[in-house]
Formats: C-alpha cells, structure tokens, sequence
C-alpha cells in the first residue's frame, strides 16, 4: 500500500475501530493507534510520533530508508543485454526463413506420392 494513504475505513471513528483490536507485534496487548500507512493496529509502544504523524515500525523504516534506484550503468546494460537478445533473435528468424525459401524442393517433396497420383489419373 503507498505510505501516504490510509487504510482506515471512511465514515467510522479511530476508536471504534480499535475497540476489539490487538496490536500485531504484541498480540496480548490492546491496539492503541491504527497506522496511517499500512492500516495496521499498534499498542502505545510500537507506534511512533514522527513529525506528528503517528507510523509503526515498519513504515517508519521504509520512510527513513526509500528504495534505492538502480544505478544508470545498470539500466544500460540491461537495455543492451535486451536489445543483444532481440537482435539474436531476429536474426534466427530470417536466418531459417532464409534456409526454408531456398530450400522448397527438399521441404515440398512428398516422396513422389503426389506425382503417382497425377500419373496415374493421366493414364486412366
């Protein structure tokens, strides 16, 4: 889920919502605050005040360390490593459409059953 939406439901209070709610690290305690991020139900010792908004430990690691882009040489050696293997099998492909249109006799020849056919109509 993106870290800026919330999974609570609309239309129903915080409160409520957390009445009958364990916190998911600690399941004998009761659920104290809802994430804003995950949706997940927290006790008072696993949710945390960050620039006064309330995150529980796992979206409070994913804010603090965002995904690291792939680096630019990388990006261009898969391009390239896709464009190779595009390139290679293209070239199988004329390569055999290449070998089948120079080769009709051997891939038309039907062992001579279609000639006996016609030769023997012939004669009748």
């Amino acid at each position: 889920m993106p870290l800026n939406t919330s999974a609570a439901p609309s239309g129903t209070s915080a409160a409520a919502g957390l009445r009958h709610a364990r916190c998911l690290f600690h399941p004998l305690r009761e659920a104290a605050a809802r994430c804003p991020h995950c949706g997940g139900t927290f006790c008072r010792e696993c949710v945390t005040d960050e620039d006064s908004q309330l995150a529980c430990p796992p979206c409070l690691r994913r804010m603090m360390h965002p995904p690291a882009k792939p680096a630019l040489g990388r990006k261009f050696l898969e391009g390239f490593a896709g464009l190779a293997a595009l390139v290679c099998l293209a070239g199988l492909f004329f390569a055999l459409l290449h070998w089948r249109v120079n080769k009709p006799e051997v891939h038309l020849d039907f062992g001579g059953a279609a000639h006996d056919q016609l030769g023997g109509q012939n004669d009748e």
